[in-house]
């Protein structure tokens, strides 16, 4: 059965460097990771903006949400608007 040890390089030098070239790959790695993750959050809104803003039932009901989510916000949930909206 073989193991790693036949593979990792003995002197120190070539540890250095494979620490330091396998830092930099996981490090880009990471970099492009956060971008496509960036870059799909977008892609995300702008599709689900265009969505809203094409569908008028979509459009209203977000509004509502909106707003009353804001109005829930600000004045603080009353027992009538709470029954209001069941």
């Amino acid at each position: 059965m073989e193991t790693l040890e036949a593979y990792m390089p003995e002197d120190v030098y070539s540890m250095v460097v494979m620490g330091v070239v396998a830092f930099i790959v996981i490090w880009l790695v990471m970099f492009v990771l956060r971008k496509l993750i960036g870059i799909a959050m977008v892609a995300i809104l702008i599709i689900g903006g265009l969505m809203v803003w094409h569908n008028p039932a979509v459009l209203q009901t977000a509004q509502d949400a909106v707003v009353r989510y804001y109005d829930q916000w600000r004045y603080g949930a009353s027992t009538h608007d709470d029954q209001q909206h069941l």
